[in-house]
């Protein structure tokens, strides 16, 4: 078999792994998916399609950024990372402005306990002084 063969062959796996996900045989279409990223790690289109066929977000996000390793300038792939990764970034958004807030409380009251602990001192040096 020629490269040209081959390479021929492997379109024609991938438009039936295509042909798979959309009739929603996930399980078949992952199959011969792996199948061909393992003959060629480098295989765009199939890690792009992998991204479709896997169960989860966190594997669809892995199978895009392979997308990304492959060719940078894949915009459909930087898309769907994208909308994968909201909620996350939210999170992250979320998170530190609570921490910002935690920090400010935690200052604050050690600030409130200083001033107590000064006023109680002033007081005592006033009462003992006389």
């Amino acid at each position: 078999m020629t490269d040209q063969e081959a390479a021929y062959a492997r379109i024609d796996r991938l438009i039936d792994a295509i042909d798979l996900v959309k009739e929603n045989r996930r399980d078949e279409a992952r199959q011969v998916l792996r199948d061909l990223i393992r003959e060629d790690n480098n295989f765009e289109d199939a890690w792009l399609w992998m991204s479709v066929a896997v169960d989860s977000l966190d594997q669809s996000s892995i199978c895009l950024d392979n997308v990304l390793r492959v060719n940078p300038r894949n915009q459909e792939a930087a898309g769907a990372l994208y909308r994968i990764r909201i909620p996350e970034m939210e999170l992250a958004q979320r998170r530190s402005r609570l921490q910002f807030y935690r920090d400010m409380a935690l200052t604050s009251m050690w600030m409130l306990i200083l001033i107590l602990l000064s006023g109680v001192m002033a007081t005592y040096t006033l009462i003992f002084a006389r």
